[in-house]
């Protein structure tokens, strides 16, 4: 497909909120126009006009020029959802994935086992791939390069992301191919949604990052990747100019942090909930949040956030405060 308006449609209405990131990016898209580009694939799945269980790909054109294309309406893989007359196509789709070779990603929605199938296989069928160098078994590179050697092929696949059981449904298919017993890393995270009952309470401690905060937020920037693996944007000045982290005080000292990582139309998602060491378990970052809460709302939004699902600690106490799972977010890393 070059129109990810189907596409985004689909996220926003079977992800349950897990794929509003994911569509939000989609649909800035269409502001550029880069799906006529050879390295940005938009496929769709959908049922057999059988009505049988397996999968059909919707595949559209997209440049690429090799069997993937579907730029023919009889092409045995899929059809040109293009082509089709104006309005939703007929039919419910099961499936949406933005494959991108170039960058060896891919961001998937799958809602059947058919889905996932299909999309590993797109991937698998491409043209686009890499030759694999010659590593010795269990030699600079694990159990992992076995089997690999000078002149093997590998999909051009190194990370997904969408919703979990998509992207499970796909790795026994995409793992024998890649020469890989397992995924480098997987992380899943509780996409957590706050329902309307829940209104947040102000606190007065708390307040927007500030001009001369930066070295306190570059400190939790530090922390947060030794603590959980992740690194933000480095930003720290566009941060506080728009006004997207706020911190909570206490006796003068900044005790948690957190920041607004999505505003969207209508959600803002909560990210990077953080409590200093020495400040912990005195319920700083519950206020915290609840603040944040109450400025959403005050927005006329609902507040969301994303939390590691190895961290039962934080699940717990985000459930305690009424917070309730919409589904899971996975991250692979293949390569």
């Amino acid at each position: 497909m070059d129109k990810p308006g189907w596409a985004v449609r689909f996220l926003l209405d079977r992800g349950g909120g897990v794929m509003d990131f994911i569509a939000h990016f989609w649909e800035r898209l269409a502001q550029t126009p880069p799906l006529a580009r050879n390295d940005l694939h938009l496929v769709m799945t959908r049922p057999w006009a059988s009505g049988t269980e397996q999968g059909q790909a919707e595949l559209g054109s997209n440049g690429v020029g090799d069997h993937r294309s579907g730029s023919s309406k009889n092409n045995a893989v899929g059809r040109n959802l293009n082509d089709e007359a104006a309005g939703e196509p007929a039919g419910p789709f099961t499936g949406a994935m933005l494959y991108v070779p170039k960058a060896h990603r891919a961001d998937v929605l799958a809602t059947t086992p058919a889905a996932a199938t299909a999309f590993a296989q797109y991937i698998l069928g491409g043209a686009a791939s890499r030759k694999v160098p010659s590593v010795a078994p269990g030699v600079g590179g694990g159990p992992e390069a076995i089997g690999e050697g000078d002149g093997a092929v590998r999909p051009a696949i190194d990370f997904l992301t969408g919703g979990a059981a998509g992207i499970d449904g796909m790795l026994p298919l995409l793992l024998p191919a890649l020469r890989k017993r397992g995924p480098s890393k997987r992380v899943v995270n509780a996409v957590m949604r706050l329902p309307e009952r829940v209104a947040g309470e102000t606190c007065s401690a708390v307040r927007a990052a500030r001009e001369g905060d930066a070295a306190v937020l570059n400190r939790w920037r530090k922390l947060y990747k030794e603590e959980r693996g992740i690194l933000f944007d480095a930003d720290v000045e566009a941060w506080i100019a728009n006004q997207v982290v706020f911190v909570l005080e206490n006796q003068g000292q900044v005790a948690s942090l957190a920041k607004f990582d999505l505003v969207l139309s209508a959600t803002v998602e909560i990210g990077g909930v953080f409590t200093f060491p020495e400040a912990r378990n005195r319920g700083f970052g519950r206020a915290l949040v609840g603040d944040l809460v109450y400025r959403i709302r005050s927005m006329g939004k609902t507040p969301v956030l994303q939390v590691d699902r190895a961290n039962r600690a934080a699940l717990q106490m985000y459930e305690g405060q009424g917070w309730e799972c919409a589904g899971d977010l996975a991250r692979v890393w293949l390569a």
